[in-house]
């Protein structure tokens, strides 16, 4: 029987010899290691974002909302400076999610953050993450971020689906997204780590292979009336690039399609900024049709995972 090591921690300050100069650029580089933690699908948009005469450590935009996720880092313990500069970027910013990461977390911290999440509406939360590094043995330092604080998500859908402040059609979307997010992630592993239903009418979910697109499943309005749809949502930030893009992958219109095995709608959108090719829904449908849940998320189950098998190629073809 071989050996067992032990795991044994090590000084933050060791692996990152400064929280700003070193922890800071490699987070923005790991978003997948934060994003694992917080159960968030994140891309990294901005470091040392201006807000007011101040800066926010970090800012990553979580894929499924589009809402943005602002962090504030410090290499000791938790202190009110940083839980109050927190909050003051979370407003400035109108982010979705607010994080402090600290090695260390003081009583009186995490109670303010737990407070924080008993308060805030249900599409906002507060986290507290704790940075630690682990070795075993002589090896290279491991980076671990352990939540200590989070949002409950579930209890707050719970809530604000029976909240006489939603509407019908808002709170058949956080029943129907509660439904489809486990049986998308079932059938699609490691595709997205979102967990937490939403009360309009889209989710996003990220692109592995390029981030010239974002892939999509929505309940929308088209010139036949009410619909449900699977799409590559093109949108790099500048119209000419995206136009560029969408005319490049409508060149490889005849492998998509194959690909999927089905027409698809090639709608570039002109003027407006961003581009989709969908694939909708056979029959009209509203997400208060509940009687048709199952039989529209089984669908949009697969229509999701046939896009990105037809598209995912032909990105990697572009990039290359």
């Amino acid at each position: 029987m071989e050996g067992i090591g032990t795991l044994s921690p090590v000084d933050v300050r060791t692996v990152w010899a400064d929280e700003a100069r070193d922890f800071t650029p490699w987070l923005a580089e790991n978003a997948d290691l934060l994003g694992e933690a917080l159960g968030l699908d994140l891309r990294h948009e901005q470091t040392e974002a201006a807000v007011g005469r101040y800066s926010a450590d970090l800012v990553f935009r979580e894929g499924s909302t589009d809402r943005l996720v602002v962090v504030e880092n410090l290499f000791g313990p938790s202190d009110h400076d940083h839980l109050g500069k927190l909050i003051v970027y979370a407003a400035g910013l109108e982010a979705g999610y607010a994080v402090l990461l600290a090695p260390e977390f003081r009583d009186e911290h995490r109670a303010a953050l737990d407070w924080l999440n008993s308060i805030s509406a249900e599409d906002f939360g507060f986290f507290g993450i704790v940075l630690e590094a682990w070795r075993i043995g002589d090896s290279l330092a491991a980076p671990r971020l352990r939540v200590e604080v989070k949002p409950n998500n579930w209890s707050r859908s719970v809530q604000a689906a029976r909240s006489t402040g939603l509407t019908v059609t808002q709170q058949a979307y956080l029943r129907f997204w509660g439904e489809f997010l486990p049986a998308f992630r079932d059938a699609h592993p490691g595709w997205t780590r979102a967990t937490a239903p939403q009360k309009v009418s889209w989710m996003n979910f990220p692109s592995v292979r390029s981030a010239l697109l974002t892939y999509s499943a929505s309940f929308c309005r088209t010139p036949r009336g009410y619909g449900l749809r699977a799409e590559a949502y093109i949108d790099t930030g500048d119209r000419e690039t995206t136009k560029e893009a969408f005319d490049a992958l409508r060149e490889k219109q005849g492998q998509i399609e194959h690909a999927v095995g089905d027409d698809l709608e090639w709608e570039r959108r002109d003027p407006r900024q961003a581009s989709r090719i969908s694939l909708y829904f056979p029959t009209g449908i509203r997400v208060t049709d509940e009687e048709r849940w199952l039989e529209a998320r089984d669908w949009l189950v697969q229509a999701m995972g046939k896009m990105r098998a037809a598209f995912d190629p032909v990105l990697e073809e572009l990039r290359a």
